[in-house]
């Protein structure tokens, strides 16, 4: 049973206040580092990524991310209404660093394109990924945050 769009965002709105409180202020840091070009090697052994995605203004949007790779493609997945995937949707260009929970760069950023996956199969794959890297923490709210709204996932490869 889902919930109705407007009670779910309230929902998932109040579930994440804690977790936007303790963002860590650094997070904005990465956009100091120097930006590599190449694969994702680094994010060996981290299970948080900082993605950066971009508004209309040009202006960069840090935000921490659980991620699962299969090879040089990281998915990512997302409530519908998020704004990343409509960032990316409008404007492909990303960067990827490991980070810590909170969003504390754990190293430089990587250029990376990004798309919202729409094909059904492909779905199913970036699902399947996810599921199978993630721990048992990621997967109980997976199953508690999925009933109360749709996801998007997203498809990350190096620029």
């Amino acid at each position: 049973m889902r919930l109705p769009e407007a009670l779910s965002r309230r929902v998932i709105g109040i579930a994440k206040r804690p977790m936007v409180a303790a963002m860590d202020d650094s997070a904005h840091t990465v956009l100091d580092r120097p930006v590599r070009t190449g694969g994702f090697d680094e994010l060996a052994g981290h299970h948080h990524c900082l993605l950066v995605t971009y508004k209309r203004d040009g202006s960069a949007v840090p935000a921490p991310v659980w991620f699962a790779r299969d090879g040089e493609r990281l998915y990512v997945w997302t409530e519908v209404n998020a704004y990343k995937a409509k960032r990316l949707r409008r404007d492909p260009r990303a960067l990827i660093a490991p980070c810590t929970v909170t969003g504390k760069p754990l190293g430089d950023p990587v250029a990376a394109t990004g798309r919202v996956l729409a094909d059904e199969a492909e779905r199913v794959r970036a699902a399947r990924t996810i599921r199978s890297q993630w721990t048992l923490g990621q997967r109980l709210f997976e199953r508690l945050s999925r009933p109360l709204t749709e996801v998007h996932y997203l498809e990350l490869v190096p620029a």
